[in-house]
This record gives C-alpha cells, sequence and structure tokens, in this order.
C-alpha cells in the first residue's frame, strides 16, 4: 500500500501559495530559488547531509535573516533599556544609564490586557455530521472538556503571553506541538525563533507558515540521545557519532538540528545523519493480517484496511506561527510596534537628558579667581566641590564676592516639557496603551472621559493583534485535538465505526482586553434588573467559587438547615420554630 504521507510529501515540489523573497524579483518567471531536490524517506543520508546542508546555509547567508538580525537586535536593546549606552552618557548613579524607558513600560501594559483570559475553545460538528446523534453530542462535549484540560494544564495563557512577547521582540512567535510522556499529554512549547531555520522564500499568512521545511537547532544530554535512537532502530553509526563527539562522556550536552517536511522527520548533527522516520503525528492507513471463519469452520487468511483517524486533513509540520505585521515577502514581520517607536523613545531620552543638565545648571556654576582668591586650581576644584555640598571654605585675603561668584542657570523653554509629553503619549497610542495607564489617564477628569480613552485602546488593540491571537489560539487546539487522536488511547475509536468530523475554533473575541469594573457595573445592573443568574453574576465579578456561592444562596433560601449545619444555635432555633405549629403557637421570627 503506498505511504500516504510521502505521497503528500510529493505535492510540495510546486510553488503554490509560495513567496519569492527579497533576494528575487516578484515578477520574473521560471525558476526563483536555488534548484533543489526532492526530499523523502528514501534519499539517502549522504544526500540528505547536502540537501540539509544547503537548506542550513540558503537561511544563515539569506539578506532576509542578516535584517531580521539587526531588527531584533536593536530591538531586545530598547525593551531593556539599554538604548544609547556608551561611556558618555548621563547616568543616574553607578552603571545605570538615564533612560526613561516607555517602550518597555507600552509593551508590558499591552500584553497583559490581549492575554488576559484563557481563550474558549468552541467544538462543533462539521455540517455533514448529524447533529441529533447522541453519541455525536457526547464526543463534541468531551472533546471541548478535554481540549480546555489541556489549555490549562499547558499554562495556554502564559504560553500565548510569551509567543507574543516574542513576536513584539522577534517579530514573530513560533509553537511547537509534540507529546508530553511525563504528563500523557500533548504539549506546547513556545520556541525561541533565534533556534528556527526557515525558507527564507516563504512568508507566514492568514493560511499559516507557506514553506516547506523548518530546522530546529536541539540540545539535548548525550545520554538521553543515544536512548532514544537505539529504542528508534539508528543505525550503529549514529549512535557512535554522539559517543565520539562526547568522548564518551554522556552527561554533556549535545547540540544537533531537527529538520521537518511534512512527510518526515530527520536528525542531523555535523555530517551524519542520527534519525529519519515518517510524521510521527500521524495516523496512517495500515493494513492488518488476520483470518477469516467460513460456514464451515475453515480459517483463511485476511487482510484488511484499518483507516487513520486524524483531526488535520494532511500530515503537517508541528509548527505554528504568529505574525500580523508582514507583508508577504518573508517569513517574520516587516516590522513591529517596537520598531515603529525607536525615534520617539530616542526623542524622550534626549529630551530627558537635556531636562537633567539644565536642572543640574539651575544648582548655579562656580566661578573662581585663582588670583583674587590665593588658592591653586587643584583647591578650587575642591572648594567647588565643598560649596555644591552645602559645606564652608576660607579664602587668605580679600571679598569672598570678588573671589568666588555663581552664575544663575537659564531654564528651559516650555517647548522642551511640551515634547517630552507629546511623544510619550504618542508612543502609548501606537501600542494602544493610553487609557490602559495611569499616566495615559491624568488629563482626563471625567470617568467618562477615561471609559471612551480605555475604549478606544480596545478597538486598537483588537483590530490589531488579538485577532491574530485568537487564531494562533485557534491553530493550538486544532493541534492538540490531532496529538490527541494519534497519541491518546481515550479518543480511539471503535475500529471500522464511522468518526465524526469535528470542527474546533476559538470564540470570536475572548482574547478582547476587557475592562474589569465596567463588567462588573454592567453585573450589578442587570442583577438589580432581575436579568441574570446568581452563578452568572459571580463569575463576571470574578469570584473564585461562583458556583459554591451561587449554590449557597439557593439552599439558604430553600433548605437553611444544610448551609447552617455545623452551627448548633441556628439548628436549635429552627427545629423551635418548626414545633410551634405543631403545640398550636404562632410561629416567631427569628431574631438576633
Amino acid at each position: 500500500m503506498p505511504d500516504n504521507g510521502v505521497a503528500a510529501y510529493a505535492s510540495l515540489g510546486s510553488d503554490v501559495n509560495k513567496r519569492p523573497n527579497k533576494d528575487a524579483e516578484e515578477t520574473v518567471e521560471g525558476a526563483v530559488s536555488e534548484k533543489l531536490p526532492e526530499l523523502t524517506l528514501k534519499t539517502s543520508d549522504e544526500d540528505i547531509i547536502k540537501l540539509t546542508s544547503r537548506w542550513e546555509d540558503a537561511w544563515r547567508n539569506s539578506s532576509v535573516k542578516g535584517e531580521w538580525q539587526k531588527q531584533y537586535s536593536e530591538n531586545e536593546k530598547y525593551w531593556l533599556g539599554k538604548q544609547f549606552d556608551f561611556p558618555g552618557l548621563r547616568r543616574t548613579r553607578g552603571d545605570r544609564p538615564m533612560v526613561d524607558n516607555l517602550i518597555f513600560e507600552s509593551l508590558e501594559t499591552y500584553l497583559p490586557q490581549v492575554t488576559r483570559r484563557n481563550p474558549e475553545p468552541l467544538v462543533e460538528l462539521a455540517s455533514q455530521e448529524d447533529e441529533e446523534l447522541e453519541a455525536n453530542q457526547d464526543l463534541m462535549e468531551k472533546t471541548k472538556n478535554k481540549l480546555g484540560e489541556v489549555a490549562e494544564l499547558n499554562r495556554m495563557r502564559l504560553k500565548l503571553k510569551k509567543g507574543a512577547r516574542h513576536w513584539a521582540l522577534y517579530h514573530i512567535g513560533i509553537g511547537k506541538f509534540g507529546w508530553d510522556l511525563d504528563k500523557d499529554i500533548p504539549s506546547l512549547r513556545i520556541i525561541r525563533p533565534h533556534k528556527i531555520i526557515l525558507d527564507p522564500q516563504a512568508t507566514v499568512d492568514e493560511d499559516g507558515y507557506t514553506g516547506d521545511r523548518i530546522g530546529e537547532y536541539r540540545t539535548m544530554t548525550a545520554e538521553k540521545l543515544v536512548a532514544i535512537l537505539e529504542n528508534s532502530d539508528a543505525s550503529e553509526g549514529a549512535i557512535k557519532k554522539v559517543k565520539d563527539t562526547v568522548n564518551d562522556e554522556m552527561g554533556t550536552k549535545v547540540r544537533f538540528i531537527e529538520w521537518w517536511t511534512q512527510a518526515a522527520m530527520f536528525w542531523t548533527l555535523d555530517q551524519t545523519v542520527l534519525l529519519k522516520k515518517k510524521n510521527p503525528h500521524w495516523n496512517y492507513d495500515r493494513v492488518e493480517a488476520g483470518t477469516q471463519t467460513d460456514d464451515f469452520g475453515n480459517e483463511t487468511p485476511e487482510e484488511r484496511e484499518i483507516v487513520g483517524v486524524n483531526h488535520h486533513p494532511v500530515p503537517k509540520m508541528p509548527y505554528e506561527f504568529l505574525s500580523v505585521f508582514n507583508l508577504g515577502d518573508q517569513p517574520m514581520d516587516n516590522t513591529s510596534l517596537i520598531q515603529q517607536n525607536l525615534a520617539n523613545q530616542d526623542i524622550i531620552n534626549k529630551r530627558n537628558r537635556q531636562i537633567d543638565k539644565n536642572a543640574d545648571n539651575m544648582n548655579n556654576g562656580l566661578i573662581i579667581s585663582l588670583s583674587r582668591s590665593g588658592l591653586t586650581k587643584s583647591q578650587a576644584k575642591s572648594v567647588a566641590t565643598t560649596m555644591n555640598a552645602g559645606g564652608s571654605i576660607v579664602i587668605p585675603d580679600g571679598s569672598p564676592r570678588d573671589a568666588i561668584d555663581r552664575l544663575p542657570g537659564t531654564s528651559l523653554p516650555n517647548d522642551v516639557y511640551t515634547d517630552v509629553v507629546d511623544k510619550r503619549s504618542r508612543l502609548r497610542d501606537i501600542f494602544g496603551t493610553s487609557g490602559s495607564s495611569q499616566a495615559g489617564l491624568q488629563s482626563e477628569k471625567l470617568a467618562t472621559g477615561k471609559i471612551m480613552a480605555r475604549t478606544l485602546d480596545t478597538d486598537r488593540i483588537g483590530g490589531g493583534v488579538s485577532e491574530y491571537l485568537e487564531q494562533f489560539a485557534d491553530d493550538i487546539y486544532n493541534w492538540f485535538l490531532q496529538l490527541l487522536y494519534v497519541y491518546d488511547t481515550g479518543f480511539q475509536f471503535v475500529e471500522g465505526a464511522p468518526v465524526p468530523k469535528m470542527v474546533v475554533s476559538v470564540k470570536a473575541g475572548s482574547l478582547l482586553p476587557k475592562d474589569s469594573i465596567a463588567i462588573a457595573n454592567q453585573a450589578l445592573d442587570l442583577a438589580r434588573l432581575g436579568r441574570i443568574s446568581n452563578i452568572d453574576l459571580f463569575k463576571r465579578l470574578e469570584y473564585p467559587n461562583p458556583e459554591d456561592m451561587a449554590a449557597n444562596i439557593w439552599l439558604e433560601q430553600n433548605a437553611p438547615q444544610i448551609v447552617f449545619k455545623d452551627n448548633q444555635e441556628v439548628q436549635e432555633a429552627m427545629a423551635l420554630q418548626q414545633a410551634q405549629p405543631a403545640l398550636g403557637g404562632e410561629p416567631q421570627p427569628i431574631t438576633q
């Protein structure tokens, strides 16, 4: 039977949905990249090394990677507050340069807003499936609950924040998927973009990464690497290569490259192929040998075909990418929020240095006459230090005013201070955090103005990166389900039974920034009108145990003896209240 994974990979030779990079004219016909052979599992180790080496060189030597490295290095420096850190820079004290880091403030105000809540998974049946079947309904509910559990165990919200931070700093966020053997669940890891080898002619668009290969620099102890190779039936030459590399010191860490195509995975170390196998995250169709028994009890050999159950339509490389400001000519964004604010941050730092220098000068500079004061040049320096520190001095002869005088400093024009305020506001506006920071709301005196500014931030962020983050989360949930099909026996169905196709998505707007105060006020207004249940009210107020609180309210009204079962005085009062009608008396209200 043909290998469907390899057959699917055969289509990668076409240039459908691929983009030319900056090294090639976008309107030139014919071959627009280096001529490369197709890579399959049947390719010899020698040819695999030649091809992957060319892939690595194509990425390492591309102008795309060179320009990208310059950009993200600059982004890192600005985020860390190391802008213009040169020897002559004015400093606060010690080695700390005087920097008002608005880029850090804005980014770290921005990220908590877009990752405040876990994106909510939605599971539906495909249009051709029967929604009335109870088994299908049970499957949808089971899948939704399982995906929510996997997301929580993976700390998905924190990983989304990490991926968004990488996107802001490095112009791309990268998530990698696999199976966690310790937790026995699908796993998501956010990979540093520096470790990835991409196709420089590819891009990341609304349909995902368009390249035909991805490489990743991985690090593993020699002991663990050899154990994996031995369990994977790797060649003796591959195991020997690892041992020789570390001189049999098996605790040493080894760095190798993991290569992926849609159909296969390869591990290479220097000029050696350590491992090659079909894409492990796919349930391939298979043929099983069995027997068939006729009416007379005779058994005959029989082969039966078992169709692999998968959520994805075709095998995929286990990576998803977060990209927003992409023009379609390279794998990562062409710019970023940080890049667009470098000039504003430079001006803020420059103006602050001017203000600081002027403030020092306003302490009044000193002019000392050496002849009239009777001081030497070195003594004059000591006098200046003493006077600035508030001490007293003695001159040998003459009037102090004739010997030493102060020159008053001049104040900077108001335009300098106005420019600082304007650039700070402009920087926050570009990030969409003007209404989200305390400094950004100081000019708003009325609550309505603050709410409007906050709403504009929400629209700016929601129309910017939130929808891309939701799509990123959507891809993550779909990968979780695919991995559950492949590795989790709980999602293996009865062989031969039809498996309904499901559509997994993320609730639209689940990652939009939400104002907690506004949500709480809306919930309280609905509660006064009697238009919201207690449990929904407590959820919107973000109480930690809304179900228990709502249940206690119902029990207190309908079965108070359960709520107050541990309070002896209340139990006695309720027993007395219930006994009064039986004795012919009127029930008395319970008073404190």
